[in-house]
């Protein structure tokens, strides 16, 4: 492996690295048009609880619907992304570890999985998107959560709520 970069692939990483951040916004907080801008057209996802692969538009509102009944916050952090530019393609594995808080008479829960993002980028038109994800799950835990914290705070934006990021 190379540690010779020019200025193409840094832009190039650059390209990739805001597109995951993008699919973390989107998903995170059910905003369609930023999940979208993540992926080209017709880009296959797999491994989403199915053992078929899906496209992003049959994705999109099947995952924001499951999110938005089944869990009143998720956060979805991105760390160690190796990133392999070759040309006008890419190959990305990025390591995720991702919260869902789940509410219900009995009180909380929080719903966590590890695992990593394996994406094959390319570049159409000057735009890196991602054209194919498969999803690796490392790990996961289903763990009983506390009360929440009380008192004056700012809450989480989600889909339909006030968030300074869309105001």
């Amino acid at each position: 492996m190379s540690t010779n970069v020019d200025t193409t692939e840094l832009g190039a990483r650059a390209a990739i690295e805001d597109a995951l951040l993008r699919y973390c916004r989107g998903i995170d907080r059910l905003h369609v048009p930023s999940l979208e801008s993540a992926f080209h057209p017709g880009a296959i996802l797999e491994g989403y609880g199915s053992a078929e692969a899906t496209t992003i538009e049959v994705f999109v509102p099947r995952v924001l619907e499951s999110l938005r009944t089944r869990f009143v916050a998720t956060q979805h952090r991105m760390s160690n992304t190796t990133i392999e530019v070759d040309g006008d393609r890419a190959l990305a594995e990025t390591y995720v570890l991702a919260y869902h808080v789940m509410e219900h008479e009995g009180g909380r829960t929080l719903v966590t999985f590890n695992g990593r993002y394996v994406d094959t980028f390319e570049c159409r038109d000057g735009d890196w998107r991602i054209a194919r994800r498969q999803l690796r799950v490392d790990w996961t835990d289903i763990s009983p959560m506390g009360d929440p914290m009380q008192g004056a705070y700012v809450p989480s934006g989600r889909d339909g709520t006030p968030d300074p990021v869309f105001d």
